[in-house]
């Protein structure tokens, strides 16, 4: 077991000795992963050079330190890693990337056996999108807003899909793909709290307007373009608690407006709200009224 050396997309037979700081003394190329780690490595004519991705254990198997051949996108979507470079060991923590240049020795390692899943990209060149581009440290760490990982997977997999195809548009189809990836990690590490707010602003607004909807969840996932994933994580950030459970919450305190506030019976507010019986609203106004 170990990390295989690809110097020029040709990978060396076996796995190279390792000196005590864990290095690939004086070498430049992309490092493979220990066998049946998910990954790819391109052909010389397409401008992606190689693809990892799923779960990694960096503390039974560390990345040694080694200089990639192009940009190395390393995006952490869950668990902790470091990365230790000639100068310093920076820790991350997911949702994180890494945007590591051509020339720039690093490795990546864990303190503790603990579930670490990835996605790494490594094109040629220095970042498209110059925003990305470091100044003089040789990379650029990211703290991520959740939104974007199931977007970047998504990415990722069309990335592997392209890769498998033999047409002369791969090459374009590969560059776009990159840009949008650079532009949506750029917008996840700049995310502020007015554009949560805002989203949420419309999160309530299609909520208040929809509460008859018993298919709650799909519908303001199509909404908000969010994977059901997304949206949990959404929640429980800005209201601390489930969709589902947020959605019944503002059922029922609608219902009691109707009912408390307007004088509509309880039948009517249940028909008027998505209930399948009157019965089902009487129970849960009861249940919140204990409960509160």
């Amino acid at each position: 077991m170990g990390w295989n050396l690809k110097r020029n997309e040709v990978a060396f037979t076996g796995t190279m000795t390792e000196n005590a700081r864990g290095d690939f003394p004086s070498t430049s190329g992309t490092l493979s992963p220990p066998p049946g780690r998910p990954n790819w490595a391109g052909r010389g004519d397409l401008p992606l050079i190689y693809l990892g991705w799923g779960q990694r254990d960096f503390a039974s198997d560390p990345l040694p330190r080694h200089v990639d051949p192009g940009t190395n996108y390393f995006v952490l979507m869950r668990g902790s890693v470091s990365m230790v470079s000639d100068e310093e060991v920076r820790t991350l923590r997911a949702p994180a990337a890494l945007v590591i240049e051509p020339g720039f020795p690093f490795g990546i390692r864990q303190n503790a056996i603990k579930p670490v899943e990835i996605l790494v990209w490594v094109w040629r060149g220095r970042p498209e999108v110059p925003e990305l581009r470091s100044t003089n440290a040789g990379f650029s760490l990211l703290p991520l807003t959740h939104s974007p990982i199931d977007f970047l997977a998504q990415v990722h997999v069309q990335c592997r899909k392209e890769v498998s195809l033999a047409d002369a548009s791969v090459p374009a189809t590969l560059a776009a793909l990159r840009t949008l990836m650079e532009v949506e990690l750029l917008r996840a590490s700049r995310a502020t709290p007015a554009a949560g707010d805002i989203r949420w602003a419309l999160t309530q607004s299609w909520l208040g307007k929809n509460l008859a909807l018993r298919a709650t969840v799909p519908a303001l996932c199509d909404y908000l373009g969010m994977a059901p994933s997304t949206l949990s994580r959404f929640f429980l950030d800005q209201a601390g608690t489930t969709p589902g459970k947020y959605f019944r919450q503002l059922k029922l305190d609608e219902a009691q407006r109707l009912i408390e506030q307007d004088g509509w019976q309880v039948k009517a507010a249940a028909h008027h709200l998505g209930y399948k019986h009157a019965n089902d609203l009487s129970r849960a106004l009861r249940s919140n009224r204990e409960l509160g």
